[in-house]
């Protein structure tokens, strides 16, 4: 199938999800080959990440009400996965970065910075950066981290407190 359009990413995800429905999509942007898995089960996502990275990945593990896994999409020529969940009508974005060498993942925020900090999980330093949104009560809040030689990046806009059971609860490999 192909389509042409204009209204950016969105419109092209609602346009597909219309015409397939709730199933596994594979689709190619320029000649590269992105595998695209939404509203199915997070396992099978994140077995998905093992397969193409051939190692296992640390896991979100679901532990807000209101909380659940949205999609995934898997770019195997950049080496990143990008997980979606959605919780109290807002999006927790999850990047999974397998580095090229000495490249690293890097993301700009341009809001505010209102508190940032260090703290360490599971044996693993987090560095998180809490973001002031303009007309907003909540920060956006974004932790980096690594783990073996994958790079993390989890945000969402929610409390710093549901931010951090979140990050306590992650599923670290053995």
């Amino acid at each position: 199938m192909g389509i042409t359009s204009m209204g950016g990413p969105e419109r092209v995800a609602r346009m597909v999800r219309q015409a397939v429905g709730d199933r596994e999509v594979e689709y190619t942007v320029k000649g590269k080959k992105i595998k695209m898995i939404e509203n199915e089960d997070e396992k099978k996502a994140y077995q998905e990440i093992s397969d193409t990275f051939d190692t296992d990945v640390v896991k979100i593990f679901v532990c807000l009400s209101d909380m659940k896994f949205d999609t995934m999409n898997l770019d195997e020529s950049k080496q990143v996965a990008e997980m979606y969940y959605s919780y109290n009508g807002e999006t927790i974005g999850y990047i999974i970065n397998m580095p090229y060498r000495d490249s690293s993942l890097g993301i700009d925020f341009e809001d505010p910075i209102e508190k940032k900090y260090s703290k360490e999980i599971h044996g693993c330093k987090m560095n998180i950066t809490l973001y002031k949104i303009e007309d907003s009560k909540v920060p956006k809040c974004v932790a980096k981290f690594k783990y073996g030689s994958i790079e993390y990046l989890l945000m969402g806009t929610m409390d710093e407190q549901d931010f951090e059971k979140i990050l306590k609860n992650l599923v670290f490999p053995k």
